[in-house]
């Protein structure tokens, strides 16, 4: 008879999400693999397959509030580019403003139509990716409410289904105008890249000190720093906004480099441990659950889309971006990179009617915002805003 170790709880969590990913790829990533992660969990426990403490007999949860969540969100600060983002000022603004007027409608029109635990439970995962979902369900299992963990997964593994077309149909509608008025025939604008000062105080290290031992060990001292960073401030600074801050300067200081947990071999354990956070909040949800949170789902995404939209182009207008451009770029919230990048390529490339050199044009237009718009919003932006709500929703 099969006993529930931690291996097996451990494999069995890696084959969800490996029949997941293969599911996901059979729709060419139309469907995300959190919908099908979300499908079958909640029929291995609802069948009883699996016990209910599959994630937390895996250890993985262990994992995760340790040292994961940490090493994650510092690492997601070395990957930002400010050069770039200041560059795409315009883009940022529009985003951040997105997610405020999205804050906004879930405190007033969604508390009041479905309950402010529902409302806010939804807006942090609509707003970005896994670490602003982590933030909630962390609270949400904090308080014994398993329940919004799962609500809050199951809007996020929806999100892309909902944010992709709306997307794609803006930036069609767009470049098709654009098109028509002749602005795709005179090649792309040359733009001079902003550069910032150098900051370097740290040589790139040398193969002794370059170590994945040495990697990690780096990742926990920034860790530590921002942990500290967060105690100096009594706790006001949400730790997971201190450890993106702290994960941004040491990266920009060369003390960490671009993407270190990954070259380290430690990320896929941390992300393993996110997606097993992931299942323990679906563990909680019953199939009378599941049908009252149908309302409250489907609500709550009609309020999200409409009030990305609304800021994004209220502040689009002030910025100079077409309402169009200002939709799409707000809408990148609920799929990221790399939905982005994969998007945009298929929307440019599938205009009928444009010769090579307007697709590449047009192209060189959308990309670039696209690009930064998801990376403001899911890695940045939904970090901060997650870390704001998140404690006032119980």
């Amino acid at each position: 008879m099969l006993s529930w170790t931690p291996l097996v709880c451990f494999t069995v969590i890696l084959l969800i999400y490996c029949l997941s990913e293969f599911l996901a790829d059979k729709t060419h990533g139309y469907v995300s693999y959190m919908v099908f992660a979300a499908i079958i969990s909640l029929g291995l426990f609802w069948s009883g397959l699996v016990p209910t403490t599959l994630a937390v007999d895996s250890t993985l949860m262990t994992t995760l509030s340790a040292f994961g969540v940490a090493m994650l969100i510092v690492n997601m600060g070395t990957t930002i580019d400010l050069e770039t983002l200041l560059s795409e000022w315009k883009t940022v603004l529009v985003c951040c403003v997105a997610l405020v007027s999205l804050g906004v409608l879930a405190f007033t029109a969604g508390s009041a139509l479905f309950g402010r635990e529902y409302a806010l439970s939804a807006a942090p995962p609509i707003a970005g990716g896994l670490i602003a979902y982590q933030i909630v369900a962390e609270q949400a299992t904090a308080s014994g409410r398993l329940d919004l963990a799962g609500y809050a997964a199951l809007i996020m593994g929806l999100q892309a289904i909902i944010g992709m077309p709306v997307a794609s149909f803006c930036l069609k509608k767009e470049l098709k105008k654009m098109h028509k008025a002749g602005k795709l025939s005179n090649g792309s604008e040359n733009k001079t890249a902003l550069k910032l000062p150098a900051m370097r105080l740290f040589k790139n290290p040398s193969p002794v000190f370059d170590s994945p031992t040495f990697k990690v060990a780096k990742l926990g001292i920034a860790a530590v720093i921002a942990v500290m960073l967060t105690n100096l401030t009594g706790g006001k600074l949400n730790v997971n906004v201190s450890y993106l801050i702290v994960g941004v300067i040491l990266a920009r200081v060369n003390f960490l480099q671009k993407n270190i947990l990954q070259s380290a071999g430690m990320y896929t354990l941390c992300i393993f441990s996110m997606y097993a956070l992931i299942i323990n909040g679906l563990a909680g949800i019953a199939p009378m659950d599941l049908i009252n949170m149908i309302v409250p789902m489907v609500g709550m995404f009609a309020i999200g889309v409409s009030a990305i939209a609304l800021g994004s182009v209220l502040c689009g207008k002030l910025v100079g971006y077409s309402p169009l451009i200002s939709i799409a770029v707000g809408m990148t919230a609920l799929f990221g990179y790399p939905g982005t990048e994969i998007l945009t390529n298929e929307v440019c490339n599938g205009m009928e009617g444009f010769t090579a050199e307007e697709k590449a044009t047009a192209l060189d237009f959308v990309m670039p915002k696209m690009i930064v718009g998801g990376f403001t919003t899911v890695t940045i932006a939904s970090v901060v805003f997650a870390g704001i709500i998140a404690p006032m929703i119980f």
